[in-house]
């Protein structure tokens, strides 16, 4: 017997005073169930709503940026579904954009007064290991202590297991995914989302959030209003400037068809090669391995001729003087030295990581080479704009804090974001155009100075503490030295071991048929080099 269903999704505003209920506000009425649905990227969270709801309601080419809620009728019982953006399964919660972080919180306030269940997706072709078991772990946290009671694992794509059964996985995975599981009291389910038309896995999933339920004496889960509290507020206070931060950035841009030069700079995986090619729409720039010479490359786009610019990278963690010199000189030579500077320095930033005052001082270090002058010539360009969602990029700046505010002010509000997955989107091309020729008519050409200016800046109470980057990260001058040989050393040599190693880190988060169905994709434009 198929269900009944009507399916409808809502997009709540940011703008509503805060929940308040007591435990006995939750009603027990067993006509109804509350779910949130909770997991790391490509899990499959969105698929698993659409599998209940028996129609592909939700768009699941594209990543959840933001919590959305669904509310669809299944054989007379009324289930609310709450959507939520996933995390990256190889990170901490430190490295978790502060936007994602107020989202989970938010989700569990769309359906009041609380979910009756929470959903761990994880997805069974997948790897589960102890780093997998601790990012969950400290995600969850999130929500408090008290979340674990109402937590139950769903496994997505059970055709992986082909014919072993889920017990047999559980056991041969070890203790990371075992653990989990005791944590959440041996609850889970096992579901394939590409059989839409099996009525038994979605009635069996609806049993046992029952189950969750009446183990909670018919309640639902209520988090802490303390924690509430600060991540609402932290999440409206950042709506509302992100809204006046958009407002300031949308100006009426004139277009001419001058020739345009870009360059572009940023840490290891920042995207940059990936950007090149997104701009040229080309192949040109190589990705999935890292870039030793500076190369440049020229096409037509919009009509006009831009050249463009890739550069070596500096690395996310380490201050200036652990750069490697080659990587200074290769840059500072290209840059400033051609007989015809850059109009426009592409500052690329992934836009859906962490950002603290480390990785803020390290790129200000970094950016010393080309003088003060440099900062009113360059646009902050977010790469994987396609995992935020349909996120504003804005929330991301404002979310975040002082750090990657000050970046982004330091180079006059200008910034622009890229879906480097998508290079068949130009429109995101012609837009970057029109906000290279808008600063260039308002500050001319790029020249270059090594003229410094000391600026005070207040950091964030909460943010990373100072570093003292000459003691505590490089110790002594003699260790100093010995440290950027060998990251000189490594850079150099380990070329075949970096990629190995890279390639297990993407594979760990991209399911095998994103792999295939999106090609041959770089493997330059992840979130950052975890260090290993």
């Amino acid at each position: 017997m198929r269900f009944s269903l009507h399916s409808s999704s809502t997009v709540l505003s940011s703008q509503f005073p805060l929940p308040s209920y007591s435990s006995s506000s939750c009603c027990s009425c067993s006509c109804y169930l509350r779910v949130v649905l909770l997991g790391g990227k490509l899990s499959g969270k969105s698929s698993v709503i659409n599998t209940v709801c028996g129609e592909n309601i939700i768009n699941t080419y594209s990543r959840t940026g933001q919590c959305r809620k669904y509310q669809t009728t299944v054989n007379g019982k009324e289930i609310t579904l709450v959507d939520t953006p996933g995390w990256w399964k190889h990170s901490l919660l430190k490295e978790t954009a502060e936007c994602l972080k107020q989202e989970l919180v938010h989700s569990v306030t769309l359906c009041p007064p609380g979910p009756h269940a929470l959903l761990l997706v994880i997805e069974l072709d997948m790897p589960f290991t102890e780093k997998h078991r601790k990012s969950m772990e400290e995600h969850l946290q999130l929500l408090g202590g008290g979340v674990w009671a109402y937590t139950m694992i769903l496994f997505t794509r059970k055709s992986y297991l082909r014919y072993r059964n889920i017990e047999e996985h559980i056991e041969n995975e070890g203790e990371a995914l075992q653990w989990l599981i005791q944590k959440c009291e041996g609850r889970y389910h096992v579901f394939e989302n590409e059989n839409q038309n099996n009525d038994t896995q979605v009635t069996e999933l609806l049993e046992k959030i029952q189950g969750v339920r009446a183990q909670n004496s018919g309640g639902c889960f209520q988090i802490d209003q303390n924690i509430l509290e600060t991540a609402e507020g932290k999440r409206e206070i950042a709506v509302e400037k992100s809204a006046s931060r958009q407002r300031k950035a949308k100006k009426q841009r004139k277009l001419n068809k001058n020739e345009l030069r870009i360059a572009l700079l940023g840490w290891v995986m920042a995207g940059k090669s990936s950007a090149a090619n997104t701009i040229l729409n080309t192949d040109e720039f190589v990705t999935g391995r890292r870039t030793m010479k500076c190369k440049g490359a020229s096409g037509e786009v919009s009509g006009r001729k831009v050249t463009v610019l890739d550069t070596p990278s500096w690395w996310k963690f380490l201050p200036s003087h652990c750069t490697p010199e080659w990587v200074k000189s290769e840059i500072l030579q290209e840059v400033t030295k051609s007989p015809e500077l850059p109009h426009a320095i592409l500052l690329v930033i992934p836009g859906d990581t962490s950002f603290k005052e480390r990785q803020r001082k390290i790129i200000v270090e970094n950016m010393e080479m080309f003088g003060e002058n440099v900062w009113r010539h360059i646009i902050v360009l977010f790469t994987w704009s396609d995992a935020l969602g349909d996120m504003p990029i804005e929330r991301h700046i404002e979310s975040e804090g002082k750090a990657l505010q000050w970046v982004v002010n330091k180079c006059g509000n200008r910034y622009h974001t890229f879906d480097n997955m998508n290079k068949r989107n130009r429109s995101q091309v012609t837009e970057l155009l029109e906000k290279i020729e808008e600063m260039v008519e308002r500050n001319s050409s790029f020249q270059f100075s090594t003229e410094i200016e000391t600026e005070v800046y207040d950091a964030d109470e909460d943010s990373d503490k100072e570093i003292d980057s000459k003691t505590d990260l490089c110790g002594d001058e003699t260790s100093l030295k010995d440290l950027v040989r060998l990251l000189d050393q490594e850079w150099n040599r380990r070329d075949d071991e970096f990629l190995k190693k890279l390639e297990k880190i993407w594979r760990e988060n991209i399911p095998t048929e994103i792999l295939i169905r999106k090609g041959n994709q770089s493997m330059d434009d992840g979130p950052y080099l975890k260090k290993q």
